[in-house]
């Protein structure tokens, strides 16, 4: 279920992702925000979704970060500043991190 977000939370989401990343898009899905990113350096894209769903804050990322450990370490800095920005603005203290498919502890 889609995150509903104030423009004031959404801009300090593109704030956090921006530290890192240029932003391409965040747009509201029925399912999910959607974050689109890009990589200047490692000219790589990177895509986040942020959602909840049983009460578990959700932010699944995908890129390819193969044997780029650099990339990897960025994704989920932001990753996890975006996820405790969250935290503290919705309450939701259970969060779970996605990226290409398998979960990891932030």
């Amino acid at each position: 279920m889609r995150i509903y977000l104030s423009e004031k939370q959404t801009a300090e989401i593109k704030r956090l992702v921006q530290k890192e990343f240029m932003i391409k898009g965040i747009v509201p899905t029925d399912d999910y925000l959607f974050i689109h990113c890009f990589s200047k350096i490692q000219k790589e894209t990177i895509y986040y979704h942020l959602f909840k769903e049983n009460g578990t804050l959700i932010i699944r990322c995908y890129a390819r970060v193969f044997n780029n450990l650099a990339l990897c370490a960025m994704i989920r800095s932001t990753a996890k500043n975006v996820l405790e920005y969250l935290v503290n603005q919705t309450g939701l203290q259970n969060t779970i991190y996605i990226e290409n498919g398998l979960e990891f502890k932030l």
